[in-house]
């Protein structure tokens, strides 16, 4: 087990070198409302990470139906079309903190792109994370 180990270690050591940017995890921890001015503050924990093994990501456009269209089933056909840049990221372990296990909830940002986690897979004894993540190219970042 112990071989094993180490070589993984060495395999996401030469895909950071090769593959890795930096970017930024963002983990959402809270929120408080004003109820007299009705606004809403939210609280981030950002994590930087030197380099995030980032692999190359596939670009696809996809079209939605508007929900009218669905319910309605009528002859208007309403919807749009986007494009959803998806790619994975794997992250060493030991560049995020200690006991700290990425989720769903969380995000990823870099090149002034915020992805979505679509999944988490965790390798052999937490040493690394492979993350499948998900932009709309065509929105913005939403500075937190």
């Amino acid at each position: 087990m112990q071989n094993n180990l180490r070589e993984i270690r060495k395999v996401i050591y030469r895909l950071k070198r090769q593959w890795g940017l930096q970017l930024t995890y963002i983990r959402p921890t809270g929120q408080s409302n004003d109820v007299e001015t009705g606004e809403i503050v939210r609280t981030f924990e950002k994590i930087y990470i030197k380099r995030g093994i980032l692999l190359p990501s596939s670009l696809d456009r996809s079209f939605v139906y508007d929900l009218t269209f669905i319910a309605a089933n009528n002859n208007f056909v309403g919807g749009a079309f986007f494009d959803r840049d998806s790619r994975v990221i794997l992250l060493d372990g030991t560049d995020l903190p200690k006991d700290f296990k990425p989720h769903l909830k969380d995000h990823v940002e870099f090149d002034n792109t915020r992805y979505e986690l679509l999944s988490v897979n965790p390798t052999a004894q937490y040493k690394a994370y492979l993350i499948r993540v998900q932009a709309i190219t065509s929105s913005g970042t939403v500075e937190p």
